[in-house]
């Protein structure tokens, strides 16, 4: 890819104008709206070049082209810049517009217009609303405090205890700040403005609640008159273990162990390390997980441009202002009892020098070796920034720093990163307030494999109870380990209440293991702080309740020195009947040991994207990922796997799965977690357009939302980015230019797309907003390799979004007629060709010139089958449409070519196609394609 690319090389044709409830892909150019505007340039932009500030130029178009976005012009009469910034890289300026009426903000109605460093609008994004001053009613009868009350009502959350007005500024919107009132953990953001519902617009007190007692933050909106719950946004992305409960549910054999030996990697490093002696003990990038390869030591990891201080820097001068796992742009600990809080201690000091290298024995428990996960987090949310940084997600753009010294945005908004957070299992999360400033939290939960049994065992070596016993885990004590904590078991009985509750001060002998009783007189804590106190080397808690035992979970403060476990109720009633007898706590070794989701880069990289994503779509100020199509999950897989990409191991035609090391797998080639693995071959991952839709997918069953949707849309990039490694080639090292690799490129393209899209896009939108941003970048080089890549996932130029529900969009697998031509020996569609079946075809097509025969798209030429009638790919017998089957030539034979650039490709067909029909699809290393459609006789 050269330097400076050409910006003549322009192949697509098409007006990307995009209102976001339609399927814009007409041909007809728009005439020029007003002076000074003139004709564009670039065929893909909206106007030719403009004068005036990116702003006015946004309002201007907008209050010209109501009706193309859905709405009149007394609707944009009144338009307020939420945001605005410029990607340097492209000089594309982000103006980021809500709709206002009476003064106040309609909730969710933004429109990004983006204007390229000459003033011409690029691209349109919006969610504008139609007919405000019909629609809006209602009266602010509550105050902030009262909202919030009914607030925490609609959200069945704790009655709030003495709320109290913080601060409130003047104006029509009365913003104000409420205290958190025991609901949540952070103040209480709370604005009047106009809530979008079934019935027009009401106005609404609008509200931001990080919930104390679990792990949501929630963006509500409650009637300001009536005090009803008009709307509520988890702004808290979790992962998905109801997908995965068919397998957490049932006994598996014992999983395979962990990969010793490394996969082949070049060492990445920034071009401009920011040298401050560090050395991080990690999962070097790009391992996703211990599956890639050891831990290794990395000195100096911090990028220069992004984090030009370090790592351990906030105040924007030399020398860090932290030696523990904190800095400009994360703090990593433990949040092991869940309260949101820095578990003592937790955050690991490297010292003077920065020295983060510490010990994890991974046949262990993750409690066993905390400090190197957390420092693992640590490495990796850096990591991410970093990279991040480097494609755009800045800190005008929004990103999470502390300090953003001097380059815009708003700062005090590093990420809190939360390792072995105990708010749940078999998850991992990431909340993402709207403004910027707001500071993000990560949490990443432990998994404990229980589809193999309980992580823990009590063994006891004699008499009548002599056996092995499994036992689960406590978040708050010291793991138990593979040796053991031996002693005589003992049935505790402190003289107070119930016998055997443990809850007072009691006397057992020096080195015990003390048999306690589940109780609702005292906690775990207590429980386990008294045995400790007695001079107990471990605790057994007997369950109280017939099942499984559970999860215990108590204060980090100050903190326990013994294990603590718990049997099922009756299994003590067998340990107790078998005493006296001696025994051991131990990890249960007849099963692999639990696994961290710190240690999973892969998923750190996952959620993180849930910022990026929210930060950029609409941009700072507004999260707007929302409907059945919001592909937020799609993104972050996107982000993960392709910053990650390894050729050593990932090929772009077998699987490569996502989350496998969580599922105790031993490859990234596994099936992982998602619907299906990603893969360009449509036989392992068969997801189109269509798919979306309820009964779409395999065996007429439903694809999740927002996973499983959200992965469809991860598959089409997928194939798009090794689209474009096969045409510019695969770079190692990600900090590099986007023009130094496809992989490069990539990236660049999807973060570019999410910054012009606008609120609530659905596929059609993101897809052509990164077609835009291919404009806006290249002058267009790459139209015809994207076009390609979504026409074969059903995303085509005739494509129909519909509205954001995932029942209303029409998949189409065409291109738009820059990017595509006929044979020149067959009738162009609509005409069908007849052929008998099994029979030879000789399919013709003309170049500018003989470029030799390496000319073909991987995966190029192949056919279809298509309904005779409509050529449309689908399938009579099921919603899976047929997947695109390779097309051979005749033994022998090979596509040729004249000194003219007249090439002549013989097409083998099959006896087994008669009374069926075919489209025909050739495909150009540049993504031009060839096509025509047969009847077989």
């Amino acid at each position: 890819m050269p330097e400076h690319p050409s910006r003549g090389r322009r192949n697509a044709a098409l007006l990307l104008s995009t209102a976001l409830v339609a399927s814009l892909t007409s041909l007809s150019m728009k005439p020029a709206w007003a002076a000074p505007e003139k004709a564009p340039e670039n065929p893909i932009f909206l106007t030719g070049p403009n004068e005036g500030a990116p702003k006015d130029i946004a309002m201007r178009y907008l209050r010209a082209h109501p009706a193309d976005f859905g709405v009149r012009a007394a609707d944009v009469s009144d338009l307020s810049v939420m945001s605005s910034y410029t990607s340097e890289h492209t000089g594309v300026t982000h103006v980021n517009l809500v709709q206002r009426y009476k003064e106040l903000d309609v909730f969710g109605a933004v429109s990004t217009v983006n204007i390229a460093r000459d003033g011409s609008v690029v691209f349109v994004g919006d969610s504008l609303v139609s007919g405000l001053a019909e629609k809006a009613s209602g009266s602010a009868s509550l105050d902030a405090v009262e909202a919030v009350e009914a607030a925490a009502d609609g959200l069945d959350l704790a009655k709030p205890k003495n709320a109290k007005v913080m601060s409130r500024n003047a104006g029509a919107a009365k913003a104000t700040v409420v205290s958190g009132a025991g609901i949540s953990d952070e103040p209480i953001p709370a604005k009047l403005g106009w809530q979008q519902t079934e019935n027009g617009l009401r106005l609404a007190w609008q509200m931001v609640i990080d919930n104390s007692a679990d792990a949501h933050l929630w963006n509500a909106a409650v009637d300001a008159e009536t005090g009803e719950l008009l709307n509520v946004d988890d702004w808290t992305d979790h992962d998905s273990p109801e997908d995965l409960a068919t397998t957490l549910g049932r006994r598996e054999t014992q999983a395979a162990t962990v990969a010793a030996a490394s996969v082949p990697t070049l060492r990445v490093s920034p071009p401009n390390p920011a040298v401050d002696g560090s050395s991080y003990t990690v999962f070097e990038f790009p391992k996703g997980d211990p599956n890639d390869g050891p831990r290794t030591v990395v000195t100096n990891p911090a990028d220069g441009t992004a984090s030009p201080y370090g790592w351990h820097d906030t105040d924007g001068k030399p020398g860090p202002e932290y030696t523990i796992t904190r800095g400009n742009n994360a703090y990593a600990y433990t949040d092991k009892d869940a309260n949101n809080q820095v578990d003592p201690g937790s955050a690991p000091d490297g010292g003077a020098s920065l020295s983060f290298n510490f010990t994890a024995d991974m046949n262990e428990h993750p409690q066993t070796y905390a400090q190197a996960a957390v420092v693992n987090q640590f490495y990796w949310c850096n990591m991410v920034h970093d990279i991040t940084y480097r494609y755009g997600f800045n800190e005008a753009s929004g990103n999470f720093q502390v300090n953003n010294y001097g380059r815009g945005g708003v700062g005090g908004d590093d990420v809190l990163c939360e390792a072995h957070d105990g708010s749940g299992e078999n998850n991992a999360n990431f909340s993402t307030p709207a403004a910027d400033g707001g500071r993000p939290r990560m949490q990443m939960f432990l998994w404990p494999g229980n589809q193999f049994g309980l992580p823990n065992a009590v063994t006891i070596d004699g008499g009548s109870a002599a056996g092995t016993y499994e036992a689960e885990y406590a978040r708050f004590t010291p793991a138990p380990t593979s040796a053991g904590f031996a002693g005589e078991v003992v049935v505790v009985n402190d003289g107070v209440g119930a016998t055997g509750d443990g809850c007072t001060a009691y006397s057992v002998p020096r080195g015990a293991i003390a048999v306690v009783d589940r109780t609702s007189t005292c906690n775990y804590y207590t429980q386990v702080v008294n045995a400790e106190k007695a001079g107990a080397a471990a605790v057994v808690v007997v369950n109280n309740a017939a099942g499984a035992p559970v999860v215990m979970s108590g204060s980090m403060d100050p903190p326990v020195g013994i294990p603590a476990v718990m049997v099922s109720q009756a299994d003590g009633r067998t340990i107790k009947a078998g005493l006296p007898a001696s025994g051991k706590v131990h990890r249960n070794l007849a099963r692999p040991p639990m696994r961290d989701a710190s240690f999973r880069s892969e998923t750190i990289f996952h959620e993180y994207g849930h910022g990026v994503s929210l930060r950029l779509t609409g941009g700072p100020g507004v999260n707007c990922l929302n409907g059945d199509e919001q592909q937020g999950e799609g993104w972050s897989d996107f982000l993960a796997i392709t910053a990650l990409l390894n050729p050593a191991i990932d090929d772009p035609e077998k699987a490569r799965g996502y989350g496998q090391y969580a599922l105790f797998q031993d490859s990234r080639v596994g099936d992982g977690i998602r619907a299906r693995p990603y893969s360009r071959n449509m036989d392992i991952q068969p997801f189109t357009y269509d798919s979306i839709k309820t009964g779409g997918w395999l065996n007429g069953t439903s694809l999740a939302v927002p996973h499983g949707i959200g992965h469809g849309w991860a598959a089409v990039l997928y194939d798009m980015v090794w689209n474009l490694v096969d045409r510019h080639g695969f770079n190692p090292n990600v900090y590099e230019a986007w023009n130094t690799g496809g992989n490069n490129l990539a990236l660049q393209l999807v973060i570019d797309g999410l910054k012009m899209q606008g609120c609530n896009p659905g596929f059609v939108t993101s897809r052509n907003a990164i077609i835009a941003a291919d404009a806006a970048l290249t002058g267009g080089e790459n139209s015809c390799i994207i076009w390609g890549s979504f026409a074969r996932r059903g995303l085509g130029y005739s494509a129909v979004q519909g509205t954001t529900n995932r029942n209303d969009n029409t998949e189409a697998f065409d291109m738009p007629p820059s990017c595509r031509a006929d044979f020149l020996n067959q009738s162009a569609a609509p005409a069908l060709n007849s052929v008998k079946a099994g029979t030879n075809v000789q399919l013709a097509f003309k170049l500018a010139t003989n470029r030799g025969l390496d000319i073909l798209a991987e995966n190029s030429p192949y056919s279809r089958l298509v309904d005779c009638n409509s050529l449309k790919t689908v399938n009579p017998s099921g919603p899976t449409r047929p997947t695109p089957v390779s097309a051979h030539t005749p033994d022998g034979q090979s596509m040729s070519a004249n000194a003219n650039g007249r090439y002549s490709y013989p097409w083998k067909t099959d006896k087994g196609w008669a009374g069926t029909c075919r489209e025909f699809v050739l495909t150009l290393d540049n993504g031009f394609q060839h096509r025509a459609y047969f009847k077989f006789n």
